[in-house]
């Protein structure tokens, strides 16, 4: 029996694509193994959203490239234009791979095995982007926005739940634009409804979505099986920046979006998403955006140095000291780090819903509806359920509870 590995570097769409990849090779009677020296069959999903990201596709090719040298290495994702094919490395975008291993893309309802690596089932209910924002590359690698199917997504989501996954994570590329290239009467809150409607016994986690697309979902927000976790990207609270990126919203709307999130009756985690150092980011620009979020609700921030991508906009422009962008990201750390604190101390003394992944060093562990690790003592549960969890005490950036109830 053929053996194979799978890598994946960057985002959750990326996890999903590999996850039912997996799924796939196993239904074709392949055997995986994480041991990549013994495979026969090397698969890579690279991505190219920074720098750091090419640097680690290319790493990872490299070390499997002198580990296995026997091995057939397939390579794709958004970097795969980044790599030259020979008589070991095939170079192609994903539709085709699961084409040239005889599955439609439709049909692939078909999910991992319970011992896969995660405790969450990541859904991929679309790809791509219709936005031309000037910094970002991944609307040319991953093309225009394509939806799969509700049909198939509500059969992969009952798989899913029979499997014993109780957290389903939605994810795309631009999941507010779900439906939109196939009905104009199917939108992400029928998506939502569609899937709410299968099992009372999960919950569903939306991954990032555009401000501009909240208003298709605000009254669903107070549905207690739609985890309080909510990743909004801002990438500047600078008007002047924000126009420079192209981004389709003002500072005003994001505040506006944020504002009717928080005149819900509900506890949320909001985080977002940071670019520093965009190339016309200029003093005033910086300290705007400083002002605005040690003013802000999130609870944490992704930071992200500006990066240079090629065959954007944005990249005709100079870039900005090194120096400069290392001083505000420290800067920009240091606020994450006091949201991060205030909100992990603002759920001390409360009950939290963890989803369960692993056990380590005498804890179990999961993620929290915030979207916060949790280390709990209790008796063992499966892996992928979700359990009642006391707050006791923050320790090492990770709260410290105890398991209640069966």
């Amino acid at each position: 029996m053929k053996k194979f590995s799978i890598f994946t570097i960057g985002c959750r769409t990326n996890i999903a694509e590999s996850e039912k990849l997996r799924a796939v090779l196993l239904e074709q009677n392949f055997q995986y193994t994480e041991n990549s020296e013994e495979a026969d069959y090397i698969f890579v999903n690279t991505c190219t959203v920074t720098h750091r990201a090419d640097r680690d596709s290319r790493k990872i090719i490299n070390r499997i490239k002198k580990i296995n040298k026997k091995a057939k290495i397939y390579i794709f994702g958004c970097a795969f234009y980044l790599f030259k094919e020979d008589e070991r490395i095939r170079i192609l975008n994903y539709e085709t791979l699961l084409k040239e291993i005889k599955r439609d893309k439709i049909e692939l309802s078909v999910l991992p095995p319970e011992k896969s690596g995660h405790s969450r089932y990541f859904l991929k209910i679309q790809e791509g982007c219709d936005y031309r924002c000037t910094f970002c590359i991944v609307p040319f690698k991953r093309g225009k926005s394509r939806s799969i199917p509700p049909e198939s997504l509500i059969y992969e989501t009952e798989i899913a739940l029979s499997k014993g996954y109780r957290e389903i994570v939605l994810t795309g590329t631009q999941i507010g634009d779900y439906g939109k290239d196939i009905d104009k009467k199917l939108n992400l809150k029928v998506l939502i409804k569609k899937l709410l409607d299968i099992d009372l016994n999960f919950r569903i986690r939306l991954s990032s979505l555009h401000p501009s697309h909240f208003y298709k979902i605000f009254d669903l927000l107070t549905e207690k099986r739609i985890a309080p976790h909510l990743h909004i990207p801002l990438q500047s609270a600078s008007e002047k920046i924000l126009k420079g990126m192209k981004r389709p919203y003002s500072l005003k709307f994001f505040d506006e979006t944020l504002n009717k999130i928080l005149n819900i009756k509900r506890k949320f985690s909001i985080g977002t998403d940071l670019i520093v150092g965009f190339p016309t980011e200029g003093d005033k620009e910086f300290k705007e955006t400083v002002n605005y979020l040690e003013n802000s609700p999130f609870s944490y921030i992704h930071i992200f140095s500006y990066s240079k991508r090629e065959g954007t906009p944005a990249a005709e422009l100079k870039e900005i000291d090194s120096y400069k962008m290392k001083e505000r990201m420290k800067i920009i750390k240091e606020i994450d780090k006091e949201k991060r604190r205030k909100f992990m101390e603002s759920l001390l003394n409360s009950i939290i819903e963890p989803v369960y992944e692993k056990r380590e060093n005498g804890f179990l562990k999961g993620l929290s509806e915030y979207g916060f690790q949790v280390k709990f003592k209790g008796n063992k549960i499966k892996k992928g359920e979700i359990t009642n969890v006391l707050v006791k005490k923050i320790e090492n950036k990770c709260l410290i509870g105890v398991k209640i109830g069966l």
